[in-house]
């Protein structure tokens, strides 16, 4: 299995006009980037006649302590040649820090305009819940195992997972990257063993099913609280061989 991107890189949050939420580096404390497109609240129309003052707002869980910050778009900006679904295009950027203790971003946005009317990027109202996969997941084993019997028709995609206590289920959602017209398959991982220091996360017993020579690529969906996370190891998936 490859190595997981950006372990031990500071960390960075990006909100693109595409409506995605992007979560890269580790979850350390101290400076974490803040990069968002104006165009989640700003129509291009707008942003050539307005002045725009868009909010950023950071409530740190569990310790419960908030960052807020004044994002200033001038007017006249040409966002739409500037602007790029990716984040590669421009985009307000900040910083702020991380509080020691801090396990979860919960993030919103607003912008006043210049009738008075204020917009809102929250989720709608649920606001935006971030994680870091790299702080909650350590992926001990993902490799396809061959079968004993060398006449048997398939082998076997077997994964071990430790987790935070927090995280409450794991599913590994998955494809056979040397067919690549094979459907996408979503498979629950099951919670081996419990402690107050942590969970481990297995494939089920006797591993998944899958043809001869298989390579997968996956990522991991997992739930804290009711919460979906996702870890696609920052955008390039994981492969187990």
């Amino acid at each position: 299995m490859q190595l997981r991107q950006n372990a031990g890189a500071r960390p960075q949050i990006t909100f693109t006009s595409d409506f995605h939420e992007l979560v890269q580096g580790d979850l350390v404390p101290g400076p974490c980037v803040l990069r968002y497109d104006p165009l989640r609240l700003v129509t291009l129309g707008d942003a050539a006649t307005e002045n725009h003052h868009i909010r950023a707002h950071v409530r740190f869980h569990p310790v419960g302590v908030e960052w807020h910050c004044l994002l200033e778009l001038p007017a006249g900006l040409p966002l739409a040649d500037l602007a790029d679904v990716t984040g590669q295009g421009f985009m307000l950027t900040t910083t702020f820090d991380i509080p020691a203790g801090c396990d979860a971003l919960e993030v919103w946005f607003s912008c006043t305009h210049d009738d008075g009317q204020t917009h809102w990027d929250s989720d709608h109202g649920k606001n935006h819940w971030l994680r870091f996969g790299l702080a909650d997941i350590a992926i001990k084993t993902a490799k396809v195992k061959p079968a004993v019997k060398k006449s048997a028709p398939q082998d076997a995609l077997e994964f071990e997972f430790s987790t935070r206590p927090a995280v409450d289920s794991v599913n590994v959602r998955w494809c056979l990257a040397n067919a690549p017209k094979a459907p996408r398959v979503v498979t629950s991982l099951v919670c081996a063993a419990a402690t107050p220091a942590g969970k481990t996360w297995t494939a089920p017993e006797g591993g998944i099913p899958v043809p001869k020579g298989a390579v997968v690529s996956f990522d991991v969906v997992y739930n804290v609280e009711g919460r979906a996370y996702t870890d696609d190891n920052q955008g390039r998936w994981y492969i187990a061989d």
